[in-house]
């Protein structure tokens, strides 16, 4: 016999395995006496249990995992009061997925007096593994009257009673009993403020007085003033889920004074400043992270952040490289790179950079969607209708869906540009579906269909729409003219292209196109001939040349 085997066996005989309190009812080890209803003494069940679990470590030496649990399930059945391997083996049971078997041998010791906590937890577990939540939920309340109780075991209770709104009110008292329990317990009364958010989501009638509980639970942790900084950014974090940015702040703030150099304190006060827009705050943490951690790729990712908020776009262009650079799976540094050079009106660039982003992270609708753009500035509409619909379709399994009314508007309105009328009219309109108020797309299906010279008395319609939500906007006073002008009310209309012409920062060719086809209709030829000459200083056009041409001569004075 191998000499560690030795030492096990004679572990064994001396008793040394069964440490765990015998179970009430039975006589002490070395007595002779019968187990009620069977006829074998209990010195006899000992000795085979002993000599059953000897076997099962020889096989389990060996590498033989199912003759090592054969054996042990045969100490089990000899031998409950070994509560240390009843629960080795229950979960290995669980862990290979062997429900029934460990039901078995749960049920028969749950029954017993004197059975620990964690054997009543292990029951729990199976028992839900079973589908028998109710029994299950028996299983962990008897657990959670055997101390110590572990902070698990409220977790799997009030996650049962958090999914029924009819006993999700019992939660409460539970809570409040572990919340005493591990009243000196930080990580223990992290988990249970966790809890108290939990049941406040599921049962908003619950969600002031679990709120309530959650900021007592916290503060509790921060006046016990834990050393390990981990703890204080889970504090910081929680705050910053129940909205209180402020008090995110304060303990961020604790937490850097107490460890100037912690790299996680200056990154979360950065991304709170971020989402608060407080840029220039932000920038500051950020600086300061760089000079303590200058190979964090996730530095200069934030960096280029603030670098876009601030309409930096070439700053944010080396940040964002630089971040990819130190971390190519860093899927936000991509697109955000591809939105600064789009902002740099570099829209080559831009799809170069999606385009290696594939190789390196999973596609996502961001970079579908921003290839689409990149591309539609590129003029290359099939290829850009391609990453859009590949967009649509990652986008619209979110929840909420990413598709709104803008991606559909854009989608439009890039389908107009390529010629494509009836897919652009269907995008616009799936646009408009989704927001009916929509400014921008009801003035581009409303001007699509002036021009066309369609469906004009809906167009007029939505066009005055866009208007009330702005009436100064040069191109939907340029769009309302052009509607009046193809109703033939042309006085009408050269008063709305005046209009627009006159709110226009930048002279516009197409404003002053249609301004000299209002003047001519009205016979102000000497403001159509200003106006086409106008447009074509900006950009030649045949159609244009030719009306100038035709115009009758200025009078000669």
């Amino acid at each position: 016999m191998p000499a560690m085997l030795a030492v096990v066996v004679a572990m064994i005989a001396a008793g040394c395995r069964s440490s765990a309190p015998p179970v009430a009812g039975h006589a002490r080890r070395g007595a002779v006496v019968a187990t009620k209803g069977a006829g074998q003494p209990e010195w006899e069940r000992r000795a085979e249990a002993h000599a059953a679990f000897a076997a099962g470590l020889v096989r389990g030496m060996n590498g033989d995992a199912e003759g090592l649990m054969a054996y042990f399930e045969r100490v089990t059945e000899k031998d409950l009061s070994n509560h240390e391997l009843v629960a080795d083996v229950a979960r290995r049971f669980l862990q290979q997925g062997k429900v029934d078997r460990a039901l078995r041998l749960l049920d028969r010791v749950s029954g017993l007096p004197g059975t620990p906590g964690e054997l009543h937890a292990l029951h729990g577990v199976a028992l839900a593994q079973s589908g028998r939540t109710d029994d299950a939920l028996e299983a962990y309340l008897r657990a959670a009257r055997k101390p110590p109780v572990a902070v698990a075991i409220y977790q799997a209770v009030v996650r049962i009673l958090a999914q029924d709104r009819k006993r999700s009110a019992e939660t409460l008292p539970i809570l409040a009993q572990a919340q005493s329990g591990f009243s000196k317990d930080p990580p223990a009364l992290l988990e249970i403020a966790d809890l108290y958010r939990l049941v406040g989501t599921a049962d908003a009638r619950l969600e002031p007085r679990t709120r309530a509980a959650m900021m007592e639970v916290l503060a509790r942790v921060r006046d016990l003033k834990p050393e390990d900084p981990s703890i204080l950014l889970r504090v910081a974090d929680r705050y910053g889920q129940a909205g209180q940015a402020d008090l995110s702040e304060a303990v961020l703030r604790e937490l850097h004074e107490r460890a100037p150099r912690n790299p996680a304190a200056l990154s979360r006060l950065a991304e709170l400043y971020l989402r608060s827009g407080r840029i220039p705050e932000a920038s500051r943490q950020l600086e300061a992270l760089r000079k303590i951690d200058p190979a964090n790729p996730v530095t200069y990712y934030f960096l280029g952040v603030v670098a876009l908020e601030e309409k930096q776009f070439e700053r944010a262009r080396n940040h964002l490289e630089r971040a990819i650079l130190l971390n190519p799976a860093l899927e936000p540094a991509h697109t955000d790179l591809a939105v600064a050079l789009l902002s740099l009106e570099r829209p080559e660039e831009a799809s170069a950079v999606l385009d290696r982003a594939r190789r390196e992270i999973p596609s996502s609708f961001r970079l579908e969607y921003l290839s689409g753009v990149a591309r539609s500035q590129l003029k290359r509409y099939e290829q850009a209708f391609e990453a859009y619909q590949a967009a649509e379709k990652l986008g619209s399994t979110n929840r909420p869906p990413l598709t709104d009314h803008r991606f559909y508007f854009q989608v439009g309105a890039m389908l107009e540009r390529k010629g494509d009328e009836a897919r652009s009219i269907e995008y616009l309109e799936k646009s408009l579906e989704l927001k009916p108020d929509f400014d921008e797309a009801l003035n581009h299906l409303g001007y699509l269909w002036a021009d066309k010279g369609t469906n004009l008395a809906r167009a007029r319609v939505m066009i005055e729409q866009a208007l009330k939500a702005e009436p100064e906007n040069p191109a939907y006073l340029d769009s309302m003219g052009w509607v009046l002008f193809r109703l033939g009310r042309h006085p009408e209309a050269l008063e709305w292209l005046v209009k627009a012409r006159q709110r226009s920062t930048e002279p516009d060719a197409t404003v002053l196109d249609h301004l000299g086809d209002a003047a001519a209709a009205c016979g102000r030829w000497d403001l159509a001939r200003e106006a086409w000459q106008a447009s074509l200083k900006i950009e030649a056009s045949a159609a244009i040349t030719r009306k100038l041409a035709e115009a009758p001569a200025p009078a000669v004075k």
